[in-house]
């Protein structure tokens, strides 16, 4: 038996609006909200006109929503230029969260978090362009949940400030994010000779009837996988076909139990740029 619980996405009581963006339904009976101040993460953009987005971001109050952001340089719209909505800017501004006709406007935009190296080191960008698809995939549906939004939060800002040994941070922020999505594997039964079954979870005593399994040569190295963190992950050295396989398996794990993750566009040019 496995452990962990994968969340549905099909379930989510939610409408589609332009593009087909979520738009959080209000429970019947329930009144509509007025203006409210809304912190959130950029996850990704899409242009609508000359001067306007739909920009996507998993909030602190809501989860994942999407809300319209005008983005004319001139005139007292200068506060809402395109700058403020990059890829995992942490944003703060005023909506009228209607829940239901139309999506909510954006109003008096500020970032919340200043990067100082994200958006200009050039690895860590590529890395930024990694999560920001990554995560836009895997929160499809997500409501509000207050420790995952830390951990974003916290991952970013440790992220930005690191100056050196950060090679592996996706690897470790991959390994962290399962458990707030759900899908946590279990490493309990973890003994020499054992295959990992990815479609479980666990660990077998004998190859699975399927491909989706690590060998033992492999399962065997996967607690002590689990035991990294930010602050030990520089002294984990990989190769870069380590560093190529430890990726795949834990996208080819995010793909079984959250099928909406698929094929992810950036990953090539993230494994490219930290080879």
């Amino acid at each position: 038996m496995c452990n962990f619980v994968v969340g549905s996405r099909e379930g989510s009581d939610s409408r589609i609006g332009i593009a087909g963006h979520a738009r959080r339904a209000v429970p019947a009976g329930k009144r509509l909200e007025k203006m409210q101040r809304i912190r959130g993460i950029v996850l990704r953009t899409v242009k609508v006109g000359d001067s306007s987005l739909v920009v996507d971001l998993f909030t602190e109050q809501h989860g994942r929503m999407s809300f319209v952001a005008h983005v004319s340089s001139s005139g007292r719209r200068r506060s809402s230029g395109a700058a403020f909505w990059r890829p995992l800017n942490m944003v703060e501004f005023d909506a009228e969260v209607h829940g239901q006709g139309r999506l909510p406007h954006v109003r008096g935009v500020r970032l919340t978090e200043n990067y100082a190296d994200l958006p200009y080191q050039p690895v860590k960008q590529m890395l930024a362009m990694f999560l920001a698809e990554f995560l836009s995939r895997v929160l499809r549906g997500e409501t509000a949940d207050g420790p995952l939004y830390d951990y974003l939060t916290t991952s970013l800002r440790w992220l930005d400030t690191a100056r050196e040994s950060y090679a592996n941070f996706h690897v470790v922020f991959l390994l962290r994010l399962s458990q707030f999505v759900g899908i946590w594997p279990n490493i309990e039964e973890q003994s020499s000779g054992r295959c990992f079954d990815l479609r479980s979870g666990t660990f077998v005593s004998a190859p699975p009837m399927h491909r989706d399994f690590l060998s033992p040569d492999e399962a065997r190295l996967l607690p002590l996988l689990m035991r990294m963190n930010y602050a030990t992950m520089h002294l984990f050295r990989f190769t870069r076909e380590q560093r190529r396989r430890v990726l795949q398996v834990l996208l080819d794990f995010y793909r079984l139990h959250l099928p909406l993750v698929g094929e992810l566009r950036s990953v090539d040019v993230l494994r490219d740029t930290l080879d």
